[in-house]
């Protein structure tokens, strides 16, 4: 008998294995790639507030512009040269008076800032054979106007480039006084309205040049952040002495979580708004498989005028779903529950006989199925929940329904010790279970309700007599007492909005469609924050 049962319980968990391993095309699988997981939209609102902290930013770098290097030829009743500035720097600065953003479809934002004043220093050399001078010179740029047209472009890693198409700047009035040393300083001194003219020219082009450069170099360091998000930090850290079951788990299926969210196609951008579609999955930092289906169509957005919100985040199912997939491929969703994981409350449950010595309570396994407590007196049960299928989830006017298909091996060990060994399984059995999740945002969180409405019980093996579907049915308060309780504790934990120390959402609001919910807010950007990533990615 006990050969028997080795031999069952052996080849439920291969079963259960192969059922991991191997799975059948899924009806809901939508089959056909092409559609974002996640589409965002920046409207000309958001857009600004990003400018302001950009423009800064921008005038922080600007006013500690220093080590330009240029040259420039000059000739005077016949004679000929060309004067060396070395160290061309900021001596002050004063930011632009008006910032202007605009949208240039399709792919283009044309920024302006106007009447911004800059003081300069630099050494000098005017070399004119066989004549040499060197010196200093200080020069004033009031009333400069820049002009800058950069295109958006997705490149082939998925992450977002700039390239500045057109850059002019326009110089009200300039002043510059050279201050040359040696016996022919009063010669190059007659040179100085040349220079002034000279300096007036080359000003727009040095401060174009450096203003490319920054935009070129560094616009996909600073929205790296947004092409891959770390989820595992967003998650309640275990203890590494927590025993606790729903701690495991949680801490077991986020580990090296990340959302894939690199770009699939070309920033859109009209004349209300800059709009960015993106992988929108989650991948396991362990696992190379790639998910087998793709998101569905957001069929319902473009019905739906954009209100007055800073920014719109369009999340598809397929987000959750890509998840489960590759968190059931790699047996991450299997669950455990024992007397050694339980919190001290619930430890009584997984008795066969109550009250007892070691539990004083009145609901347990044995009291809710009696013929369990009969046949194993003075026993502890156990659990073993695999899946049985993969879940899916869809969104839906009402928020996120998620089905759930569990087998459960539930096993009886002695309370006795020296019988602690004999452990034998009892029962095999399948739940499948459907829970609803609904949403409602606060400026720093997602939160998320779970609620378990369907549990349906089919048994498939018992060591028992006379149980059946409806015993079994009463250990349903496991579910609805703890396990349902302590993921939902879990989801709200974990659905705090990332990037909080960069970005604070302000009073976001979500809809629910068929398929995909939208989240509308305002924001504000921690100018701190974006300094320290400015000045941590950022080439100068």
């Amino acid at each position: 008998m006990k050969l028997f049962w080795f031999l069952i319980t052996y080849l439920s968990f291969l079963q259960c294995y192969v059922s991991i391993r191997q799975i059948n095309v899924q009806k809901q699988w939508y089959r056909y790639p092409g559609n974002p997981g996640v589409r965002i939209r920046l409207t000309k609102k958001g857009a600004n507030h990003i400018k302001a902290v950009g423009v800064q930013i921008f005038n922080d770098y600007i006013s500690q512009l220093k080590g330009y290097s240029t040259s420039m030829p000059f000739s005077q009743i016949g004679i000929n040269g060309i004067v060396n500035l070395k160290n061309l720097h900021v001596k002050n600065y004063r930011s632009p008076q008006v910032s202007v953003l605009n949208f240039l479809p399709p792919r283009h934002v044309v920024l302006g800032l106007e009447n911004l004043d800059i003081g300069l220093g630099s050494d000098f050399t005017a070399n004119a054979v066989p004549i040499v001078v060197e010196g200093n010179l200080v020069g004033t740029i009031t009333g400069m106007t820049v002009a800058l047209t950069t295109e958006l472009l997705t490149d082939v890693t998925g992450k977002l480039n700039a390239v500045v198409r057109n850059c002019s700047a326009l110089i009200a009035n300039s002043q510059i006084t050279i201050n040359p040393t040696g016996p022919m300083g009063i010669f190059v001194k007659t040179f100085e309205p040349m220079i002034n003219d000279s300096v007036r020219q080359r000003i727009p082009e040095i401060f174009c040049s450096r203003l490319q450069n920054l935009i070129e170099k560094n616009i996909s360091k600073l929205f790296e952040f947004i092409t891959k998000i770390n989820l595992e930090d967003y998650f309640p850290k275990m203890n590494k002495l927590d025993t606790d079951v729903m701690n495991i788990f949680i801490s077991h299926l986020a580990k090296g979580m990340y959302v894939d969210n690199r770009m699939i196609t070309q920033p859109l951008i009209t004349m209300d708004y800059i709009e960015t579609n993106h992988q929108g999955e989650i991948q396991f930092e362990s696992l190379s498989e790639q998910t087998p289906f793709f998101p569905r169509p957001m069929e319902q957005l473009f019905r739906v005028p954009l209100s007055d919100h800073m920014a719109h985040f369009y999340v598809s199912d397929h987000l959750l779903n890509s998840m489960l997939y590759h968190a059931y491929q790699d047996n991450r969703l299997a669950l455990k529950i024992d007397e050694s994981n339980l919190p001290q409350e619930m430890k009584s449950f997984v008795s066969t006989q109550c009250p007892s010595k070691k539990h004083q309570t009145f609901v347990c396994v044995g009291y809710l199925i009696p013929e369990i407590g009969k046949l194993y007196p003075d026993s502890t049960t156990s659990f073993a929940i695999l899946p049985h299928g993969l879940p899916y989830v869809m969104f839906n006017r009402d928020g996120m329904a998620i089905e759930i298909k569990n087998r459960i091996l539930t096993y009886a060990t002695p309370d006795d010790d020296s019988h602690s060994r004999n452990r034998s399984q009892i029962l095999v059995f399948s739940i499948n279970g459907q829970a609803d999740i609904t949403f409602s945002p606060t400026n720093e969180t997602l939160n998320a309700r779970m609620n378990l409405n369907r549990f349906n019980v089919r048994l498939h093996r018992s060591a028992v007599r006379g149980i059946d579907e409806t015993s079994i049915a009463r250990l349903s308060p496991l579910s609805k007492t703890f396990i349902a309780p302590r993921l939902s504790a879990a989801v709200e934990k974990a659905a705090r909005f990332p990037m909080q120390d960069t970005i604070k959402f302000v009073n976001p609001v979500i809809k629910n469609y068929d398929g995909f919910i939208s989240l509308s807010t305002d924001f504000h950007l921690e100018r701190k924050k974006i300094e320290a990533i400015v000045r941590k990615s950022i080439e100068f």
